[in-house]
């Protein structure tokens, strides 16, 4: 008889409906939603990373093997033996009785991480890979600027000057990659454009099996796509007579693949940490990571002290900060938070880069995306999902998602062979849902339109398109097509000749803007991330040959090559610079972007320093140090410098300024007073602006000279610090040749001076938090004395008020305790959740009471959720999960099950007890009690039958 407990995380997704929606009990207890999370971390079980104390002439195994004692019974997963970079193991305890808290007991071990599933990169699709007509590669002629990327980072600029990346090793960790490509060189090996890397997982591993290594890198399958279009970006060259005529930002570097993905499925943060490592004991300048897992804390992560041990060796390391754009400020990946690494943001690219033309039987023209054109001997006749129906059409309807669509098209459509089946790209299905029906008619060609102008066009990446052919309308295109077939009226086909394989573009309505599914920083501990922006929207490059030889893609996982690339560029033209000099080079002549059709600059949490300027950066006549400011938590941060230094021939004047950008909230909720919020952050810009004082304003340097500029910042006044809200803008230094800029951002708050629960929240949330209650939705039916009956054979009748407290954690925190206390505990809380002034005479809980933790006495723990450095006093066995920034969450009671603070479970049988929530405050250590904000809610009454 179990009394399970359970957290429910919702992200504030800002959807149209109420995020907290009425619970349902799943079949094991726990709590249920209508809205999903994209943040759930999946764990390999009972594995974790284990960094030792450093110990020379011993692997790591035997050193382990050899303080343990055979204490425990595990199985070494991977070793980690470098003296350089990270010395330990990686290991799954087979012994159900040991947990992460005996691994830190053993003597030498420094810290101890379990190991993540690390997700499959999946960016977005803006034109799909089509098949092959004969396997080789088409020469695709026309006007499309192709590569336009390049132009809007000035790389195109530096290619004139002869350089392009000669000489640098770029080492990338992804997919695996096609290297028969002809456009990357056709082989592997000393002499190829591939030249070297290794293959750690092989094709079939899925993140949970066994890996099975070997010496080729070689993801001919069209799943393992990423790595050969990350590939391209960096070093792509077509043939004169093949291909489009594209060009890597870095076509002369060597490059190296480490493959950490199989075929399908995902990878663990051991193996991508073995290939981080191999890349460096490989002599590579920089690592490009196109990857990354959802972590949100430097500390709770394994990639910090590898990074940080890769880049002192003279290593720079790039990574995607994620896709994450949706869930706002802080919602950073792994390895990017690392603060030595490099992170990412994407821009979007100014263009659609592969448009045709096909004709309509109204005489007019008519523009598609596609990677290649599609061409047909006889006319398309289209259909426009949701024709036929006797119902008013929805958006369910016109996007394929309804199962009385294809109905309706069975009678509709005759010759599938020449149809074309129009669906509106909604958010509620895909082509998997609706595929057999397709292939049922006979359908294989599929047109994608859009209703809204600002959005890039954008789908899941497939695995393989094949046997679709799928085309994508922009806006004015998909206002044209819908309003041609109207005018058509019933009964009269609409179709379109498609003869011309001549490519062009069309201007991207969302061009040279942040994308919007790109992660925004910072870090929880306040690091600025990203650190810059590059071209990762409806890129155009290199794919498998097995899937159509070239993909438009977009994500940020198109940015990191491409930056990578600049890097490798800048090295190849200075390789006497460090890390530090390239990183300041790059960071300080970006360009920051304004929002998409507002006059307002984009926040430095979304963009970093800005678009990547390349040509800037090697033709730079000053290095500014440091690049970028983290002004932490107050309303008035400390006092910072900026050393500007002359490295030109010649004297220079500087002047300098300040500039602000947007100023976002995490939790628009609390200030806005609806049910919605950006479900877009990109969108979300206030004009509300830090002020900043400089030492100096204007000043001249003679060749090789320095100097330093004090700015004192006062962060803008905030009366909501509920909202989460980050300011940020740029320090502008400017000679009469060059521009320079100094992104900063921070807090506007000490974190340690407001209250991290929510209290009194706005329609949105729907209650009075916290509370105690039988339903989400309704915590008012049961305000003091909640009694709910809970069956000893644990039958949960469907009627039952099953208790939950509900709270929100409004500031980051890495440590929520909630406990079972007596109904008359001394323990005095900074909020209480009940009328003090009204008494009842209940029998406490049918257990013992101990002391307890910070000496407060309790039946039982309820539930523990944290992450990194875990207060004394916790043992990690009592830990059940980690507390996202930004989340509504519940603590549901079904079965009668408590547990001791070693986290060993007992039943209970009767008895009443209050819910005792302590929240650890931000940069305390968690001993003492006033480091916590406590809150202590109404009785909870447990009866058996």
């Amino acid at each position: 008889m179990r009394f399970k407990a359970a957290l429910i995380n919702i992200l504030l997704l800002g959807l149209p409906v109420a995020v907290v929606s009425k619970p349902e009990l799943g079949g094991d207890g726990y709590l249920r939603s209508s809205q999903s999370t994209a943040s759930n971390t999946t764990y390999i079980p009972n594995t974790y990373i284990v960094e030792l104390e450093q110990a020379s002439g011993i692997n790591a195994a035997a050193r382990f093997a050899q303080k343990q004692g055979g204490k425990i019974k595990y199985q070494v997963r991977k070793e980690f033996n470098s003296a350089k970079f990270f010395y330990g193991l990686s290991l799954t305890l087979s012994d159900g009785a040991s947990h992460k808290a005996d691994l830190l007991k053993i003597s030498g071990v420094k810290n101890v991480w379990p190991v993540r599933v690390v997700p499959r990169p999946n960016p977005f699709v803006a034109a799909p890979p089509a098949p092959l007509s004969n396997g080789t590669l088409p020469h695709i002629k026309g006007s499309s600027d192709v590569n336009r990327p390049l132009k809007m980072a000035g790389v195109d600029k530096v290619h004139s000057q002869g350089i392009k990346g000669k000489g640098v090793k770029i080492g990338i960790i992804d997919t695996g990659v096609d290297y028969l490509h002809p456009s990357l060189g056709g082989g592997f090996g000393p002499g190829y454009k591939v030249s070297f890397g290794y293959d750690f997982v092989g094709d079939d591993y899925t993140g949970y099996n066994t890996p099975v290594p070997d010496n080729d890198p070689l993801a001919s399958c069209a799943t393992g796509g990423h790595g050969t279009h990350v590939t391209g970006i960096i070093g792509m060259t077509d043939a004169s007579n093949q291909g489009f005529g594209l060009v890597g930002v870095a076509p002369e570097a060597s490059l190296g693949m480490y493959r950490v993905f199989g075929c399908e499925g995902d990878s663990g943060d051991d193996v991508i940490m073995a290939a981080m490592q191999q890349a460096a004991e490989d002599g590579v300048d920089v690592i490009s990571m196109s990857l990354g897992g959802l972590t949100y804390w430097e500390q709770a992560s394994p990639y910090v002290p590898l990074a940080q041990s890769i880049v002192e060796s003279g290593v720079a390391i790039v990574a995607a900060l994620g896709n994450d754009g949706d869930l706002g400020p802080y919602a950073v990946s792994a390895p990017g938070l690392a603060p030595e690494v490099l992170a990412v943001g994407s821009a979007e690219s100014e263009i659609y880069p592969t448009v045709y033309k096909a004709v309509n039987n109204l005489g007019k023209t008519f523009d598609y995306i596609s990677v290649l054109p599609f061409v047909s001997s006889q006319p398309i006749t289209v259909f426009e999902a949701g024709s036929g129906l006797d119902i008013p059409i929805t958006e369910e309807q016109t996007g394929g998602c309804d199962p009385s669509v294809w109905e309706a098209a069975q009678s509709a459509i005759t010759d599938g062979a020449h149809t074309a089946v129009l669906i509106y790209n909604t958010v509620y299905c895909g082509l998997g849902t609706y595929s057999d029906q397709l292939l049922a008619l006979n359908v294989t060609t599929v047109i994608y339109y859009t209703d809204d102008p600002n959005t890039p066009i954008l789908l899941d990446e497939p695995g393989t398109t094949d046997p679709f052919n799928i085309l994508f309308l922009g806006y004015n295109q998909s206002q044209q097509i819908v309003k041609d077939i109207a005018s058509l009226g019933s009964g009269k086909k609409y179709t379109l000749d498609f003869k011309s394989s001549v490519v062009q573009d069309l201007p991207n309505p969302a061009g040279h803007t942040i994308d919007y599914f790109s992660s925004i920083g910072p870090t929880v501990e306040m690091t600025v991330k990203p650190q810059l922006s590059s071209p990762g929207g409806n890129i155009l490059s290199t794919f498998p040959l097995s899937a159509g030889g070239y993909a438009v893609l977009s994500g940020t996982s198109m940015a990191t090559p491409f930056t990578a690339g600049v890097y490798a560029l800048i090295k190849s033209h200075n390789p006497e610079l460090s890390i530090a000099e390239i990183t300041s080079l790059i960071q300080s002549t970006a360009v920051p972007m304004k929002a998409q059709n507002l006059n307002i600059i984009s926040s430095v949490t979304q963009q970093g320093g800005g678009l990547i300027n390349a040509h800037a950066a090697v033709s730079a006549d000053s290095q500014i140090s440091p690049s970028q400011l983290s002004l932490l938590d107050s309303p008035k941060p400390a006092k910072q410098s900026i050393t500007i230094k002359n490295t030109s021939k010649k004297s220079k004047t500087y002047s300098i300024s300040h500039s602000g950008a947007s100023y976002i909230r995490t939790l628009t909720n609390f200030t806005g007073g609806t049910e919605a919020s950006f479900l877009r952050f990109t969108l979300g810009h206030e004009a509300k602006y830090a002020t900043a004082q400089f030492s100096k304003t204007r000043l001249s340097l003679q060749p090789g000279q320095s100097t330093t500029v004090e700015v004192q910042f006062t962060a803008p006044e905030e009366p909501h610090p509920e909202s989460e809200p980050v300011y940020s803008g740029y320090v502008r230094i400017a000679t009469d040749t060059s521009s320079y800029v100094v992104p900063y951002l921070g807090v506007p708050y000490n974190r340690n001076d407001v209250d991290y629960l929510g209290h009194n929240t706005t329609a949105w949330v729907g209650n009075d938090t916290p509370f105690v209650g039988p339903d989400v939705t309704k915590p008012g039916e049961v305000n003091i004395g909640n009694y709910s009956i809970l069956g000893r054979d644990g039958s949960v009748p469907a009627d039952l008020l099953v208790p939950v407290t509900g709270f929100i954690v409004v500031q980051p925190t890495n440590l929520v305790r909630l406990d079972a206390v007596p109904v008359n505990t001394s323990f005095v809380p900074t909020f209480y959740g009940f009328d003090r002034s009204v008494k009842f005479d209940v029998s406490g809980v049918d257990v013992p009471l101990y002391e307890g933790f910070l000496g407060v006495p309790t039946y039982g723990i309820l539930s523990v959720w944290g992450i990194g450095d875990i207060p004394p006093g916790i043992d990690p066995r009592t830990v059940t999960g980690w507390p996202y920034p930004n989340v509504v969450s519940g603590f549901i009671l079904e079965w009668p099950l408590f547990m001791y603070e070693n986290g060993t479970d007992f039943n209970i049988t009767s008895g009443a007890f209050r819910p005792l929530l302590r929240i650890l405050r931000y940069g305390t250590n968690g001993t003492s009690p006033e480091d916590y904000e406590s809150w202590l809610g109404p009785i909870t009454n447990v009866y058996t039958t």
